[in-house]
């Protein structure tokens, strides 16, 4: 009988993990995503790595105060893994929030359902790229191997809050901003030139409203830059998310 609940527990602790991970999860965590669906989804993960766990996992203390313990941490890890693997794709945000901003388009919003909060079209097409990249790349395959890798870096109630942890979470939360300038920089790039041009179109022209002008121009040229940009976009969204896979490694290496 005690070997039974022993199982249980530790089945148990397992569907914590993998349930937080799940609901922060890119794709999977998002809110048009039924709950029943990602409960579902944690119990098929949890009964796949439960053998594999079971074998290398040392005995789970039984204690109510132990058991509580452990499946805080169980759902802090979840949640860790889960908040990092979606951080690449927030960059992208990042990014169209940076293009709208310099092209004057950031009046054209929409609610976006997943955070609740307002963004801009150009973040939501951008997201859907990376998303779209994402699964091309087989990321959501890498989430589940790094959860499976984070059983032997920090077992059962294994982890541990620590400087190292840390500072892994800052580098990976800063690498967003690094992602979104990155992908932004030739449209960004390109307004500038034509800030410049207009500068001394200015002087030698006064009598242009280059102020009409500005607006025009920006956007056409933003829009071309994207238009001829985007087989290189997606070159870059993969070279980022398989740099992204080693900061993942790095990360649940710290737990």
């Amino acid at each position: 009988m005690e070997i039974a609940v022993s199982q249980f527990v530790l089945f148990f602790l397992i569907f914590l993990r993998v349930t937080a991970l799940v609901v922060v999860a890119p794709i999977v965590g998002h809110q048009a995503v039924p709950v029943q669906v990602k409960v579902a989804l944690g119990i098929f993960v949890a009964l796949v790595l439960y053998p594999v766990v079971a074998i290398s996992n040392p005995p789970v203390d039984l204690s109510f105060g132990s058991f509580v313990v452990a499946g805080a941490k169980e759902v802090a890890t979840g949640l860790l893994i889960g908040f990092a693997s979606g951080m690449v794709i927030q960059g992208a945000v990042v990014a169209g929030e940076l293009i709208s901003f310099d092209l004057g388009l950031s009046m054209a919003s929409v609610l976006d359902p997943e955070s609740g909060m307002q963004n801009t079209l150009m973040s939501e097409f951008l997201q859907l790229v990376m998303v779209m990249v994402f699964l091309l790349v087989n990321g959501h395959h890498f989430v589940l191997q790094t959860l499976r890798f984070s059983y032997e870096a920090a077992p059962i109630g294994g982890i541990a809050l620590s400087q190292p942890l840390a500072d892994r979470l800052l580098s990976i939360a800063g690498m967003t901003l690094v992602i979104g300038v990155k992908i932004a920089a030739p449209v960004i790039v390109a307004s500038f030139l034509v800030n410049v041009a207009l500068a001394v179109l200015t002087r030698v022209a006064p009598q242009i409203n280059v102020f009409m002008l500005n607006f025009q121009l920006k956007i056409g040229i933003g829009y071309f830059i994207l238009l001829a940009s985007a087989p290189m976009m997606v070159f870059v969204f993969k070279k980022l998310l398989n740099g992204f896979e080693e900061n993942m490694l790095e990360l649940v290496k710290v737990l």
